[in-house]
């Protein structure tokens, strides 16, 4: 630790030194130290570089024997090593000259490693002798580098010589003198393990016996020694001490780990042997594993093998640079030339390989096959089979002659060789090898395709024929050679399993044969390398016939091969080691290895080798007995090819290569997981073996190992397919041959796929993940750029399309939480969980399983990896496109560029990976060549296109049409009811957060869970488990007593949970804690007394708790959102969460699942807040307050629920005003009986007239105990239904033993009570009062089958009461017109449980049950026979609800009592009030209640264009005092404050539309109420006098003979008020027209009905009617009369039928949909705008006899009025023109010029055609402004518009037909449209055609072009855009002009808008510019374009000429060439040019 600290002292001393100034900054000559003077000339100096480098050369030589113990330190004298051995960084502290007297320059800072956060540059400089000049420094590679020398008298300073190594650009010097006390220098990392950024290359560097430069050894000098001791011991030559390795990948690993093995266990250390890698840029950029694990590499050029591993002129100069002992080949690239040997031995290095003659002999395939001949092995037919060579001749070259005699040299040849060997044959290179260069041919022709591609992949090696063995087996024997002759047989292998002659499965030792022919084997091989005294690893390849027995010799590898670790593990011999030993001199029988393996004594192993060399004898290897294999070895090579593209190679990044090891099973791999292969690497990256005592057994450790290897990146392995091969039958009992993997290749037989269900489940969820992801990726950067992002996210709901396999899958998938899946297919549906892995992959949870998905996106499409399987998700395919599906180069091409190519034929040849491959054209077509012969492709490249013979032909995707399996949840689902709970629970928060889920299941759920009685039980366990062993023991035992004792009757329904008892015990303990520890136990307890309290109310209190919160994240995340913008939203949430957008994310995403969340809201609304909603009231204030259409549905629920909350509090009200229990009071001890009557009465009274909904609440009272206030309440009732018909005082009351009897009397008419007499008829016209009186009657019973006797005893008593009072004893009236009132009272009754929920439910079931009772014959008559016409059912309800009411009518055709559906919800009296008689021309009338049920909305359906109209009807209700000024909701800001100079009945009136505005607007998103055109009906029940209509400060002074006037004037002047109040928002809800009915009372000519009729036109402005009802007495009928005669309504019966909607009306809706005003309500406005500003200017006198504003229309003179007809002022209706384009001439006088002034409008009329711009429009429009030019009056255009008019010919529309490409399939498209020749011959007028003639014979007329009969359908629309827009700038220019933007304007009305450049535009309304892209292709130049945001804004300043692009607006139906459009043409299609 001390020696730690003292390296991080030196660290920071020495940069404190470079920081602190010690050190002088320069950066070309050192500067000295300002204290000291210059030394003497001539003072020795140190080269820091080399210094450096030698001191990392000796610490890592120290590092390796233990640091300072070393037997001889000279080579590191002078330095003192600090380091701690597990550490990278070693500090060098160098002494100064006190200790050795050597001065040091620095002049920079040496490069500090970029972990220590230090950037420098080191350069230093050292001479050797005073006689050393500065001119001529050494330099760094001097063969006599220079040493450290002692310090003599003289100093010189010498000029630096820098060996810079930047490192982040320039950085300071350093210069340090003898003054410091140390000089620090800091190297980073151990030598052996620098990064390869860090690692120097071994250029120029020179090594001895493991030293550099000849001065620091790299090793310890006693081990070098013991190298030496060991080789010489052993009877070696040539000890070696370091070895350059020639090759990478496997290779190179295998060899420096199994040497780094050897020499640990040799020499006590794995570094005694010195190993150099060559690396090429390709291995470094894929951080390649031999390098990382070498001593030292040099770097070498890349490119092709040729560049570098199989550059023997390199691999000497690399041998040379690097002084290595020897060189090792390894297999492929040079490990087979023969020149290599020859080379390395001129220059005395050691090649660990055979001689150059030997392997010329042996290596080559031709020569070794003569051999073999020669030496009397078998061979199998073959071109030289007739060729011999004496014996002698094998160990001298084999003569030209001779050796080309075996060989074919053309194609002819080749072909003439096969046929006298015989088909199948091999064409094989001699130099070939791993699969290259050879090919099996079956006839000649594959012959001549294949000849060339052997060629091609071993340029210049000699080919031969040979024949092929089928069903044959290859076996091999592995051989080892001294330098002596001697030759060892270390067993055999098989490696039969080959894919095109490339081994995949090895294993040892071969079973296939007998011993006796494994025997003979080894003795033909051993023979063989003897003739040609082969030294080294060789390999003898055989095929064995399994049926015949027989072996032939197939070639002799002269190398060690991949498969090698098979023998190694059978035979226990270290093979690499071996050549090592032999390399050395080392004989075979000294080798303790090969000792044991013959059994002999070998001391026990390496660590004993001393031993060995003392005992061991030369023994006959020929006669000498080897051990028997240990066991069974199984190889598996691991590639990267994929086996899916037949085995194509694969190249790419690796980002995770994972193996665990087991006892028997050992692999190693040449990449690393962050590294890769690259394109000239080769395909084999890993080798796993396997061991087992038995074959059996090694394959299933195999398997199992296999299994362990995970592998993810861009690379394809064969890892999967190799596990099904070792399960394949025909493996495991040793019947596969050569073919078999080519044959199961053939048969497609592939590797296991994962089940079809988790490939399409796993794809679609990655594709799901990866896109939400992607998306959130983007969304998230919109906001850091400070951008508003697009709307909506599509995170929930997608659709993914997969193809695999041939099958096309389309999966929906939707999201119920942040990792879980719903996805469904062809109506099958599964749930899928997902969890992303730190590693980029995804957990998924499938039917209770997980899998481990992994991804990999490549040209072909998205390959996945599930669980090790791997399936490819296939992208669509398009087959005219042939692209690169690897990293390759193209070779050539096979075919004629432009030729035509079959289907599965090669047309070109590429290099992938070192081998040739042939790629298929995958359909039949003409090629088109797109690169060139030797060009280097990456993967997606387009290499060539085809023109496909038939494209239809080509293979599709088939849709999948199945099903997924029937799986179970992803996860294991608990049955307990907490857990449910929770899960429910979860669900709604997941709703709540944007998610999607099963509403009408999670509900339920909830609800039922909530409503548990064991959930509390269960929910204390849970909790209580987790805290228990937290808790005191004294607490811990009093709750668990306590909870015991109600624990077993947990499941009771009515045993409540201890909540109180267990909160107490909790709050008594917490209270005995000190105030100290009494926090910490609150916390700690804080989830028990949570839950407790949450259930101290019961469960309904803990279920209150969890909807409100549900309540309150809902309102967390919309209350942000209500009536804001979007846009303004995001940008708050974007400031507020800058730190975390992700959780703007969350809102968004969670707001965009908004109707999910209301459904969810309104069923817990409904569910659990609906019975008791006063205990939300706070957040169902906060629903009512959401506006926005989102909201809409549930903001009227919330509303509702809050006035049930009203009705209940009005309930409790009524029933406390109208009993006596007030009276008890201080006030009320002393009032008599009669004013405690009196006091009764008023109070009813007051109820009678109240504005509220008094009915519902009374009727909620109809059950009431108290029988006193039951009858107060039915008298109020009845008083209140019929006023002010009833007549006073007669309401009688009696008890039934079945219920409560009333009955009173009341008149048909108005009451007029100040009329006297009441049969008085007034001589006026005017309609005061109808006097017919009749009867009613009510029964309040509580059940249904009590109705028939009550109803007799309630008739019986009726007419009795009313005979007592009639005179004349007539019960009997002239008209059926008696009313019944049937009251089913009590909550419990049978009729109120049939209602569930919404007032329409089971309506009809009721309906026919009360029909039932009623067409009951006794029951009928009795009331037929005593007149009731109508009877009336109400229904009592619970409180939360208002009572249900019915209505039966007698029908005079059915004879029976029936239900009128219009009256349903209301009592008859008031549908009488209502007139609801009008609503009778329309069917399918729906009703929707106001909450308060003061209002009734009916909507209906206008014919015939289908308009939603809706008419609201209300009584309104006057209390009996003034109410004094009420503010009023929803009031303009103003009208409040002037509500005190309305009249008594201008606010009832006001209040009552002011109530009727809240419902529209709680409606008005509700599509299915929601009215494009709304009627109010308001009709005052109290009569009004004359001063009710003045204000309350004012009262009426009327001239005698005048009233009738003055009333007339004052309703006028009331309405205009109202309208004034309110009109906008009316307006805004649709509400065009109200009307009032009033009744007043005078003495006067006013009495009688009066009507107000206001049609609100644009909210501004209103149209006031007033109307007397007066008697028609020839039609005997009650009509509308004005005074005037001029209102619409005059004369019409006050009961008529309404009608459809005018056209006017209709156009103003049309209007009103494009978002604007009707262009004829423009001039009403103006005329409003006027009196308001004259309104404001009191002291100006305004001309009364002379109006503010006189308006005539503009028209064109002549009826059909074109460019050049003159306009005239005409009067007329509105809306009769037939020009989309209306003008007025105004004159208008303001009280700026009372004498008036004209100005001109033009407006565009969106009602026709859109607005849109034809011909005549724009020869109008110039009209216009010609005028104002003229004239010099201002203009102004109201722009609303669609542009340019595009037409359609509907002449033509109507009867074209369609030439589909195939009749039978229209989804492969069409080719032309036509006519018959019947059209044809009737529109040809409008069409340009030709004929077609099919060979059936049918004529068909192909449309070239529409012309059209009518104008104004195509090009001829824009002609006069240009004049127009012309004409508008001049007018700009001449006169005033202004534009006011009404609604959206398109194109040219855009452009006007521009040019009129005094531009006012509606916020909401956009001007939209077009035409840009066509002028661009029309002039052939790309001009700039304002975006819409610019343009929008431009629209409100003045825009200078240089901001307007050139641009058009071209929209045409007939086509034009570029050619045919001349320059004259394109400037009449509206070009605007302004420069």
């Amino acid at each position: 630790m001390v020696k730690y600290f003292w390296v991080v002292s030196c660290i920071l001393a020495t940069w404190a030194m470079v920081v602190s100034g010690h050190g002088h900054i320069h950066t070309s000559a050192p500067v000295q130290s300002p204290t000291e003077a210059p030394g003497p000339v001539g003072a020795p100096t140190v080269d820091c570089m080399s210094l450096i480098y030698d001191m990392a050369d000796c610490l890592a030589y120290l590092s390796v024997d233990g640091g300072e113990d070393k037997p001889d330190k000279s080579c590191c004298t002078g330095f003192e090593t600090v380091f701690n051995t597990d550490s990278n960084c070693i500090c060098v502290a160098l002494k100064s000259s006190a200790s050795l007297g050597i001065e040091v320059n620095m002049s920079s800072v040496m490069a500090l490693p970029s972990a220590c956060g230090v950037h420098a540059t080191l350069s230093c400089n050292m001479s050797t002798s005073p006689s050393t000049s500065p001119a001529n420094p050494p330099t760094p590679t001097s063969p006599n580098p220079p040493t450290i020398a002692p310090t003599s008298a003289t100093k010189t300073t010498p000029a630096p010589i820098a060996h810079s190594v930047p490192v982040g650009g320039p950085a300071p010097s350093l210069v340090a003198t003898s003054s410091e006390k140390e000089i620090i220098a800091l190297v980073w990392g151990r030598h052996s393990n620098m990064s390869e950024a860090q690692r120097r290359p071994m250029t120029g560097v020179k090594h001895n016996k493991g030293s550099i430069n000849g001065s620091i050894p790299l090793r310890s000098p006693s081990v070098v020694s013991e190298v030496d001791e060991f080789c010489h011991a052993l009877g070696g030559k040539n000890p070696i001490h370091s070895i350059l390795i020639a090759n990478n990948g496997m290779a190179a690993v295998k060899f420096i780990r199994s040497i780094r093995t050897w020499a640990y266990e040799t020499f006590g250390t794995e570094k005694a042997i010195l190993l150099v890698a060559m690396a090429t840029p390709e291995d470094m950029r894929i951080n390649a594993e031999h390098i990382r694990i070498a001593d030292q590499f040099v770097e070498v050029p890349g490119g092709t093998n040729n560049n570098n591993y199989a550059n023997v002129q390199l691999i000497v100069e690399m041998a040379e640079i690097t002084h290595v002992d020897a060189v090792w080949p390894g297999w492929g690239h040079a490990s087979e030339n023969p020149e290599l040997p020859d080379a390395l031995s001129a220059k005395g290095i050691v090649f660990l390989g055979p001689p150059a003659a030997s392997m010329a002999a042996l290596g080559d395939k031709i020569g070794s096959s003569l051999i073999a001949q020669a030496a009397e092995v078998p061979t199998l037919p073959w071109s030289g089979s007739h060729v011999k060579i004496p014996s002698e001749s094998c160990l001298v070259t084999i003569p030209d002659d001779i050796y080309r005699e075996a060989c074919v040299h053309t194609t002819e040849e080749a072909i003439a060789s096969c046929q006298v060997v015989g088909y199948p044959a091999m064409i094989k290179a001699s130099w070939g090898g791993g699969g290259k260069g050879i090919r099996k041919v079956h006839n000649d022709d594959e012959v001549k395709a294949l000849f060339k591609q052997v060629q091609g992949e071993v340029p210049g090696s000699p080919i031969f024929i040979m024949k092929v063995a089928s069903q044959s087996r290859h076996l091999e024997v592995q051989l080892l050679c001294d330098q002596y002759g001697n030759v060892v047989a270390l067993h055999s292998r098989d490696c039969s399993v080959q894919r095109r002659h490339q081994k995949i499965i090895e294993e040892g030792p071969i079973t296939v044969a007998p011993l006796d022919t494994v025997k003979k084997l080894e003795q033909a091989a051993r023979r063989l390398a003897k003739c040609v005294n082969y030294v080294g690893a060789a390999t003898v390849e055989y095929l064995y016939s399994m049926e015949t027995g027989e072996y032939y010799f197939l070639e002799l590898n002269p190398r060690l091969q991949v498969e090698h670790p098979v023998t190694e593990w059978i035979a226990e011999i270290n093979l690499p080691a071996a050549q090592v030993a032999v390399g050395m001199g080392i004989p075979l029988w000294q080798i303790p290895e090969i000792r044991r393996f013959y059994g002999m004594e070998h001391g026990g192993g390496y660590d004993a080798w001393r031993k060995t060399s003392f005992v061991a004898i030369p023994f006959d290897f020929d006669n000498a007995e080897s051990t028997r294999p240990k066991g069974h070895c199984v190889a598996v090579r691991v590639t990267s090819e994929d086996p899916d593209d037949g085995f194509k190679p694969t190249s790419g990044k690796v980002q995770e290569l994972s193996f665990k090891s087991k006892p028997n099973v050992w692999a190693y791999f040449s990449v690393k997981s962050g590294g890769g292969i690259h394109e000239f690497s080769d395909s084999q990256f890993g080798h796993v073996f396997a061991f087992g005592e038995s074959r059996a057994l090694a394959i299933a450790n195999m398997v199992l190992g296999l299994k362990e290897i995970q592998i993810r990146g861009e690379i394809r392995t064969n890892v999967d397919y190799t596990i099904d091969l070792l399960h394949a039958s025909d493996y495991k009992e040793n019947k596969i041959h050569t073919g078999w993997l080519d044959s199961r290749i053939a048969m497609r037989v592939r590797a296991e796929r994962p089940p079809w269900y988790l490939s399409v489940v796993g794809g679609a969820l990655y594709k799901a993940s990866a896109s939400s992801a992607a998306m959130v990726s983007e969304y998230i950067g919109y906001l850091e750029k400070g951008q508003i992002p697009p709307k909506h996210i599509s995170l929930v709901n997608s659709q993914v399309s997969l193809n695999i396999e041939g099958s096309k899958y389309t999966i929906n998938l939707v999201r119920g939480g942040p990792g879980s899946y719903s996805l469904t297919t062809n109506d099958s549906k599964i749930e899928a969980e997902i969890h992303t892995l730190r590693d980029g992959g995804l957990l998924m949870q499938l039917d209770g399983n997980s899998h481990v998905i992994y991804a990999e996106e490549e040209a072909a499409g998205t390959r996945l990896l599930i669980d090790g399987r791997t399936c490819l998700l296939q992208n669509d395919h398009d087959p005219s496109k042939l692209v690169a599906e690897t990293p390759c180069k193209l070779l050539r091409y096979l075919v004629v560029d432009g030729c035509h190519v079959d289907a599965d034929t090669p047309y070109a040849e590429v290099e992938v990976m070192k081998m040739c491959m042939p790629l298929l054209s995958p359909s039949s077509g003409n090629i088109h060549f797109l690169m060139s012969e030797g060009q280097a492709m990456q993967a997606g490249e387009l290499i060539a296109r085809l023109d496909l013979d038939d494209p239809s032909a080509v293979r599709k995707a088939e849709p999948f049409h199945g099903s997924f399996p029937l799986l179970g949840p992803p996860t294991a689902i608990s049955g307990k009811v907490h857990q449910r709970c929770a899960a429910s629970l979860n669900a709604a928060r997941m709703i709540l957060a944007g998610y999607e889920h099963n509403i009408d299941e999670v509900v339920p759920n909830l609800l039922s869970c909530l409503d548990n009685p064991e959930l509390p039980f269960l929910q204390w366990q849970e909790c209580f488990a987790v805290l228990a062993n937290r808790l005191s023991k004294d607490l811990r035992y009093e709750l668990e007593a306590k909870y015991k004792e109600y624990e077993g009757i947990s499941n009771m329904p009515t045993v409540d949970f201890p909540a109180k008892i267990l909160r107490g015990v909790l709050e008594a303990h917490l209270n005995s804690y000190p105030e100290k520890e009494k926090g910490a136990q609150e916390r700690l307890a804080e989830p028990l007394m949570s839950l407790v309290k949450s259930y101290e109310g019961g469960r309904e209190s803990h279920a209150r708790i969890i909807v409100r919160g549900l309540f309150e994240e809902y309102l967390s995340v919309e209350e942000l959102f209500s009536d804001n913008i979007q846009a303004d939203v995001i940008e708050r949430l974007r400031l507020h969460y800058k730190k975390d957008l992700s959780k703007v994310v969350d809102i968004v995403l969670s707001h965009q699942g908004v109707r999910s969340k209301n459904k969810l809201i309104l069923c817990l609304m409904e569910q659990l807040v609906y019975p008791n909603p006063a205990a939300y009231r706070d957040q169902l204030i906060r629903f009512s307050a959401l506006n926005h259409t989102n909201y809409s549905e549930l903001a009227l629920k919330a509303s509702q629920l809050l006035e049930q909350t009203k009705l209940s509090e009005l309930r409790s009200s009524i029933a406390r005003s109208l009993s006596e229990l007030e009276m008890f009071t201080e006030d009320g001890e002393n009032m008599d009986t009669p004013k405690r009557k009196s006091a009764i009465n008023e109070r009813m009274e007051a109820l009678v007239s109240a504005p509220l909904a008094v009915e519902d609440a009374l009727v909620g009272l109809f059950d009431h105990s108290d029988h006193t206030l039951q009858r107060r309440v039915v008298e109020t009732y009845v008083r209140r239904l019929y006023q002010p018909y009833l007549v006073k005082g007669n309401v009688r009351m009696q008890w039934h033993r079945f219920g409560l009897i009333a009955s009173w009397e009341f008149l048909e008419g108005h009451v007029d009570s100040k009329i006297g007499s009441e049969d008085r008829i007034l001589d006026e016209p005017s309609v005061v009062n109808h006097s017919e009186r009749k009867w009613g009657s009510m029964v309040v019973i509580k059940s249904l089958q009590f109705l028939p006797t009550v109803l007799t005893v309630a008739l019986r008593e009726t007419t009795h009461n009313l005979q007592s009072v009639i005179t004349n004893g007539s019960v009997q009236p002239a008209s059926y017109g008696n009313m019944m009132h049937i009251a089913l009272a009590g909550i419990n009754n049978q009729m109120s449980l049939l209602q569930d929920s919404g007032d329409e439910d089971q309506a009809q079931e009721r309906v026919n049950k009360l029909a039932k009772i009623l067409k009951e014959k006794e029951v009928s008559s009795s009331l037929r026979n005593t007149g009731v016409g109508v009877i009336s059912c109400i229904i009592q309800r619970d409180e939360g609800r208002g009572p249900m009411r019915h209505s039966f009518h007698w029908s005079a055709e059915k004879l029976y009592y029936e239900e009128e559906p219009l009256l349903r919800h209301l009592e008859p009296p008031l549908s009488t009030y209502l007139e609801l008689d009008k609503l009778k021309g329309y069917n399918d009338i729906r009703y929707t209640p106001s909450r308060d049920r003061q209002w009734h909305l009916y909507t209906v359906l206008d014919k015939p264009l289908s308009i939603q109209r809706m008419f609201l009807r209300t009584l309104v209700r006057q209390p009996l005092s003034n109410e004094g000024l009420t503010t009023y909701q929803g009031l303009d800001q103003g009208a409040t404050q002037s509500l005190w100079t309305l009249s008594f009945t201008s606010r009832s009136i006001l209040r009552s539309l002011t109530s009727a505005m809240e419902e529209l607007e709680l409606n008005v998103h509700n599509s299915t109420i929601k009215s494009e055109h709304a009627q109010m009906y308001l009709y005052i029940l109290r009569e009004q006098q004359i001063d009710d209509l003045l204000p309350y400060h004012k009262r009426a002074d009327i001239p005698d003979g005048c009233e009738e006037a003055a009333v007339e004037k004052l309703l006028s002047e009331l309405a205009r008020e109202v309208n004034a109040s309110v009109g906008v928002k009316m307006h805004r809800f649709g509400v065009c027209e109200w009307e009032v009915k009033l009744w007043i009372s005078s003495e006067g000519e006013s009495n009688g009905a009066w009507r107000i009729v206001v049609s609100n036109v644009t909210g501004h402005t209103c149209i006031v009617h007033i109307y007397r009802e007066v008697e028609d007495t020839s039609k005997q009928q009650v009509v509308y009369h004005s005074t005037s005669g001029q209102g619409s309504l005059h004369g019409l019966p006050v009961n008529a039928k309404y009608k459809p909607l005018g056209v006017l009306d209709q156009k103003r809706i049309l209007a009103r949909k494009s978002s604007t005003t009707y262009c004829y309500d423009f001039p009403l406005a103006f005329e409003a705008a006027l009196d308001k500003s004259w309104s404001q200017y009191s002291g100006i006198n305004n001309t009364k006899d002379k109006a503010n504003l006189r308006v005539a229309e503009l028209v064109f003179a002549d009826q059909k009025g074109t460019w050049g007809t003159p306009l005239v002022s005409v009067e007329r209706q509105p809306g009769l023109n037939d020009v989309g384009m209306v003008a007025w001439r105004m004159e208008m006088s303001t009280p700026e010029f009372p004498s008036g002034r004209t100005i001109l409008i033009v407006s565009n009329d969106v009602t026709f055609k859109n607005g849109s711009f034809g011909p005549r429009e724009d020869a109008f429009f110039q009209a216009v402004t010609d005028v104002a030019c003229i004239q010099k009056l201002p203009l102004i255009y109201l722009a609303a518009n669609s542009g340019a008019r595009i037409g359609v010919a509907e002449e033509v529309k109507s009867c074209f037909k369609v030439g589909w490409s195939d009749e039978s399939n229209p989804e492969r498209g069409f080719q032309y449209v036509y006519l018959t020749p019947e059209d044809y011959a009737r529109i040809g007028s409008s069409v340009i055609a030709h004929e077609l003639k099919l060979s059936s014979g049918e004529s068909r007329w192909v449309i070239d072009t529409i012309v059209g009969k009518e104008d104004g359908l195509g090009v001829e629309n824009l002609s006069g855009s240009g004049a127009i827009a012309s004409a508008y700038s001049k007018a700009y220019r001449e006169t005033f002009t202004l534009t006011y933007v009404t609604g959206r304007t398109v194109g040219i009305g855009a452009y006007l808008s521009r040019h009129g450049k005094r531009c006012i535009q509606r916020l909401d309304q956009q001007i939209i510019q077009t035409g840009i892209s066509a002028l661009n292709k029309l002039l052939e130049a790309q001009y700039p374009a304002l975006p819409l945001q610019e343009l929008n804004s431009c629209a409100l300043k003045k825009v200078s000429r240089s901001q307007i692009p050139v641009s058009i607006s071209c929209r045409s139906s007939i086509k034009k060439t570029k050619s045919e459009l001349n320059r004259k043409q394109i400037e009449q299609c509206s070009i605007y040019v302004f420069l």
